[in-house]
């Protein structure tokens, strides 16, 4: 059905075939969110949304209407891209696992017993946050990982009591919000709502007309965030205002009073915003016009970059580093603006049409990874995945360069990994301490029995 409204909308078979997996996807993720943790599902989403809807959006526009154009012709660019996201599927689903279907019941439990351990786990982690700012390299770094504890902490504490808690994670994300919208850069906000949205659906199993709803309401966040940070970084980078939350109102207020929102300009910029497949066209016209294919020398710099401490490999890649994109996308960006290439264009620099395919199974195949080692870990408790967040968070967005993505995960291992290590006593529900804790509890309230969930 997806399909024929696809070519009614486009006449044309690719795009046609990109809207019909786009839509599908979130009809799955609309529709089985409350049977299985749907974190899979969204992943596929956003890149299906990056790398095909929204080229096949700007295909059909094209004109002045479309600020980042497709260098490269319809049927060649999606004769890439789509087989890259069927391997970049194969390969998130390549290792099976038990993770997306948690027992709710045995995160309570481990959370119950630890409940002001994880708040103050949880104001800890906001301190850390604020102090990371203040910590140049890579310390600052592990001190930003450590910081999304929080999100752990806030979670787990919400699913507990939503009534007595609703307040923490309220603030955890308006925090978010507005750090992010005091800087002008909104993606870790929007993103740690969605991944709270997901964990709800699965946790408290709305119906459909509230998750049609809440998507809704998520559409129009996204609008109206995407209407405002073009705005409020032009007035504010070029010193016109101040960075503060009078300039966001005062913005917010032009925007709904002009009815700006849902506007043909705002849609069309959140279009080129989501539209990552027009880095990749650029690299595949550019890598085809010199023929400077890399092999695997950069995603060794990449590694070499995520691996390594700066003191034994000082001259390894920085972090949102403009050199690469620049000398292989075909576009130069100046110094405050960070783009990467995407794991698809790393790949065609690497090997052609060849490495698109390969990185896209790759990478797939780097998640099912990490799923299989975040399932060891729950295997001590059912609290542990909720780690699954602040360890895949970056991975998740098309946009980001495949060394931040790959940098992040190592060092989120190494640094949840002794997290879990050092609190899987106080986790583990056969304990003994946990048991007499569940003593204590039962004489005044009455918790899920243990013995009756599945994970």
């Amino acid at each position: 059905m997806s399909f024929i409204i696809g070519i009614f909308l486009f006449s044309n078979t690719w795009p046609a075939i990109a809207f019909a997996w786009t839509i599908t996807i979130c009809v799955l993720l609309v529709f089985l969110s409350n049977k299985s943790f749907m974190f899979r599902e969204w992943v596929l989403f956003l890149y299906s949304v990056n790398y095909l809807l929204a080229p096949a959006i700007t295909y059909f526009l094209e004109g002045d209407k479309i600020r980042y154009g497709m260098k490269i012709p319809a049927n060649y660019y999606f004769s890439l891209a789509f087989p890259g996201i069927l391997m970049f599927t194969l390969g998130i689903y390549s290792i099976r696992t038990k993770l997306f279907s948690p027992s709710v019941s045995k995160v309570k439990l481990s959370s119950v017993v630890n409940e002001y351990f994880l708040m103050r786990v949880t104001i800890v982690c906001v301190i850390v946050n604020l102090i990371s700012k203040l910590v140049p390299g890579e310390i600052a770094f592990l001190l930003y990982l450590l910081s999304l504890v929080r999100f752990v902490g806030a979670f787990a504490l919400f699913s507990l009591n939503p009534k007595k808690y609703w307040w923490v994670v309220f603030c955890i994300l308006l925090f978010e919000m507005a750090t992010g919208f005091l800087k002008g850069m909104y993606h870790d906000a929007v993103m740690w709502v969605i991944f709270f949205a997901l964990y709800i659906a699965y946790t408290f199993k709305p119906n459909v007309n509230v998750k049609m709803i809440g998507l809704l309401g998520l559409v129009f966040f996204i609008l109206f965030v995407q209407s405002i940070k073009g705005i409020y970084r032009n007035e504010v980078w070029s010193g016109e205002k101040d960075a503060n939350f009078e300039t966001v109102a005062e913005i917010g207020m032009r925007i709904n009073e002009n009815g700006e929102l849902s506007d043909e300009t705002n849609l069309l910029s959140t279009l080129n915003r989501a539209n990552q497949a027009w880095i990749l066209a650029s690299t595949i016209e550019n890598m085809d016009r010199h023929g400077d294919f890399q092999g695997l020398t950069i995603v060794s710099k990449y590694f070499e970059a995520a691996i390594l401490p700066r003191i034994l490999s000082p001259d390894k890649i920085k972090s949102g580093s403009r050199d690469i994109f620049n000398k292989f996308s075909g576009h130069t960006i100046n110094e405050g603006t960070s783009m990467g290439l995407g794991i698809f264009a790393d790949g065609y620099v690497a090997f052609g049409s060849w490495g698109v395919y390969v990185f896209g199974f790759g990478f797939g195949l780097l998640f099912s990874l990490s799923f299989k080692l975040i399932e060891r870990w729950t295997r001590i408790s059912a609290f542990y995945v909720l780690f699954l967040f602040p360890l895949l968070n970056y991975a998740v967005r098309p946009d980001c360069e495949l060394q931040t993505v790959v940098n992040h995960i190592v060092k989120g291992f190494l640094l949840y990994g002794f997290l879990v290590y050092l609190t899987q006593k106080r986790f583990t529900l056969g304990s003994s301490d946990n048991n007499r804790k569940f003593v204590q509890l039962k004489q005044i309230t009455q918790f899920p029995d243990s013995t009756s969930t599945k994970f």
